[in-house]
Parts: C-alpha cells; sequence; structure tokens
C-alpha cells in the first residue's frame, strides 16, 4: 500500500512507545504510580458531571453545529469580552493544532516554536508543509525571550509569511513566561507580521490564572480547553478565540475533517464556567522542587502548569544509562514509578526526563521515596 508523503510527516514520539510500556507494566499486574500523565487527578466536578448526566435525559444527544452550540459560544464570548463570531470550540484542543495551521500556512511557511517541544505541535506543523524552526529556551530557564526569537528570524527569514507558537504554562518545563517579556515578544510579532499563536491550556496553574496574551493584543489566536481547568479530560471539549474571519476558516474545516464535539460535553462546559475551576498544585510543586535541591539534580523552577523537566544527567552517568529512555525505563522497572524521557520533546533533552506532579501528595511522597531507592544519590 502506497502512503503520502504528508502521512509519512505524522510518526509515534518516544513519548508514546514508552507509555505503551507503562500500559504493559499495569496489564502484568504492577502497581505503577504515574509521574507521566498530563491531566489533572481530580474527578470532573460533581455538578458538571451532573450537567452531562441532565443533558442526556433531556434528549441533548444529537448533532451540533461544528463550532459548537449557541449557548456555549455565546457565554464564552462574554468570557472573553468578544463576539459570538470569534470562538469555535471542537472536541479538545488538538484539532485547533491541525485547523489553525491547515487555514494559515502554506508550503514553506515558517513556524517558530520554543523547545523543548510538545511532540504534535512539531508533528502537526510538520505535516501542514511548514518549515519547523526550533528555539532553544533551556540556556534561558526555559523562558522564550525576544533576544532568542530576533536571533532565530535573522538566521530563518526565507521573506514567507511566519507564525510563532507560545505555550505559557509550558508542556513539558512548567515555566510561566514573563509577562513583560511575552509583551515584548507580542510586539515584535506585530511589528514583523508574525502570526502569534498561544497555547493557554495549563493558564488555570499559573500565578494569575486570568491572564492571556490577547489582553496584550486582540489579534493573538488562543487555544484553550475545559480538560486541565476543570478535570474533563475525557469530555474532550476545546475551544479556540481568534479573529471572526480566522473562524470561518476553522469552522470549515471542523465542517469536513471532525464535526461537532460531544454535545453532551458542550452542555456541561456551560455548568463549568459557571463553576470553581481546579485549585494549583502549589503543594506538589514545593514538594518536588525540594526533593529536586535535595539531590542536587539540576532543574528550571516549575511556576506553573504541572510539569517540571529536571535534567537528570548526574544520575544518568552514575547508573551508567545512555539516556532518558533507558532511565524512565529503569525508574519504571526498578521502582514502579512512570515518567516521561525527556527525548520525546527533543534529541537535545536527552539527560531530562518530564515529571507530572498532579498526583495526590501523599502519592507523589510514595512515589519519590522509590525514587529514592533505586537511585544513586550524589
Amino acid at each position: 500500500m502506497k502512503f503520502s508523503k504528508r502521512s509519512e510527516k505524522l510518526t509515534s514520539s518516544p513519548l508514546y512507545v514508552f507509555f505503551r510500556k507503562v500500559k504493559e507494566a499495569e496489564a502484568a499486574g504492577k502497581k505503577i504510580i504515574s509521574l507521566g500523565v498530563g491531566e489533572p487527578f481530580q474527578d470532573t466536578p460533581e455538578n458538571i458531571k451532573q450537567a452531562g448526566i441532565e443533558a442526556i435525559k433531556a434528549g441533548k444527544t444529537k448533532y451540533n453545529p461544528a463550532a459548537g452550540s449557541t449557548a456555549l459560544r455565546k457565554k464564552m464570548a462574554e468570557k472573553y469580552q468578544v463576539s459570538i463570531e470569534q470562538v469555535v470550540t471542537s472536541n479538545g484542543a488538538k484539532p485547533f493544532l491541525g485547523s489553525i495551521f491547515w487555514s494559515l500556512v502554506d508550503e514553506g511557511e515558517i513556524v517558530y516554536l520554543a523547545a523543548p517541544v510538545y511532540p504534535p505541535f512539531f508533528a502537526i506543523a510538520e505535516s501542514c508543509d511548514a518549515k519547523v524552526v526550533l528555539i532553544d529556551t533551556k540556556p534561558t530557564e526555559f523562558k522564550l525571550t525576544l533576544k532568542a526569537l530576533k536571533e532565530a528570524v535573522e538566521n530563518n527569514d526565507n521573506g514567507k509569511p511566519a507564525h510563532l507558537l507560545v505555550n505559557s504554562p509550558n508542556n513539558p518545563t512548567g515555566v510561566v513566561s514573563d509577562k513583560e517579556e511575552l509583551e515584548k515578544i507580542v510586539r515584535f510579532c506585530k511589528e514583523n507580521n508574525i502570526t502569534l499563536i498561544s497555547d493557554e491550556c495549563y493558564s488555570q496553574f499559573s500565578p494569575d490564572p486570568s491572564f492571556s496574551l490577547r489582553q496584550i493584543d486582540p489579534k493573538v489566536i488562543v487555544i484553550n480547553s475545559f480538560s486541565k481547568a476543570y478535570g474533563m479530560t475525557g469530555w474532550r471539549l476545546g475551544y479556540v478565540v481568534c479573529p471572526a474571519e480566522l473562524a470561518v476558516a476553522l469552522t470549515r474545516y471542523l465542517d469536513n475533517y471532525v464535526g461537532c464535539a460531544s454535545s453532551i460535553s458542550d452542555a456541561a462546559a456551560i455548568t463549568a464556567l459557571d463553576s470553581e475551576p481546579l485549585e494549583d498544585f502549589v503543594e506538589q510543586r514545593k514538594i518536588i522542587h525540594q526533593w529536586l535541591a535535595e539531590h542536587q539534580i539540576p532543574f528550571s523552577p516549575s511556576t506553573g502548569g504541572i510539569f517540571i523537566f529536571p535534567d537528570f544527567k548526574p544520575v544518568i552517568e552514575k547508573l551508567n544509562l545512555s539516556g532518558s529512555m533507558e532511565l524512565a525505563a529503569y525508574f519504571l522497572e526498578k521502582a514502579e514509578v512512570a515518567t516521561t524521557p525527556g527525548i520525546a520533546f527533543g534529541e537535545a533533552y536527552d539527560t531530562h526526563l518530564r515529571i507530572s506532579y498532579s498526583i495526590k501528595i501523599e502519592e507523589l511522597k510514595e512515589a519519590l521515596e522509590k525514587l529514592d531507592k533505586v537511585m544513586i544519590k550524589n
């Protein structure tokens, strides 16, 4: 069977390959504590679940418009103080990565991404024929700076339209970009006709949950979802706030490729918007910072989101392992603790692990104690 060249650009990242190993270990009867999962441990709040149940009972089980129900979009528009024509919903945030790049990017146009990078960002942009340029943020404690962006633009500008995807709080680092630096980046993009896309899916877990890049420039395209803020990962409901003319193109994409999101999830989301979102993982963040410091494992502090991205190079060397895949496999086998290999986020980060601390405090402490027993301490 012949496959298209486009299909070859979407590959299974080490992130997903490794988590098949985790599932195999669980199937073999091992009790794995996961520090790898990218979702809050809390269940969906009861009132939101009840709203979904009531929607089923009321017969809200038919198709919605591809962009979402008028009721939900109107409520979202009020939240962001925009017109309803600027809001589109879909089944999670990922469809908007595809639809935005599909709508905006022609062959050879540049998409700038801050590295380490969430794998689908790179894969989806490249599959839309973009020229992806990675900007290494490790030298600046995983914060994207105007200086680094300027250097990337100077070295790669090919005269074609360009795009920048910002992800703050960041996956995999947990770093929240400085507002002052973001303001400079937004102005630079505006002056240089660089389309700015802001993935704010972890914004609830940050020093200022109400902050959005749209507050700096209303033309910024914002992607977000109900998944993290309301513990609704399995409900699959995301949204975009963008210029109305782009919303038209995104809706066409959804009409043809995706269809509508679940009408039941749509109804539950309306209730979610009137509910208190989940609390930030402040205590878990303190615990993981302290543990890393005690073991002298280099790390940039996580100031938001649910992840941290420490450099385990000293541990890898003492255990005589080859990199992050072997270290993650070692922790999985010896400690029954799942982490995420850093190489999944770029080859330059093969000594790092992504650690998710969005679990119960007692489980986090137990996992770290298990790692203590199998890790050679500095």
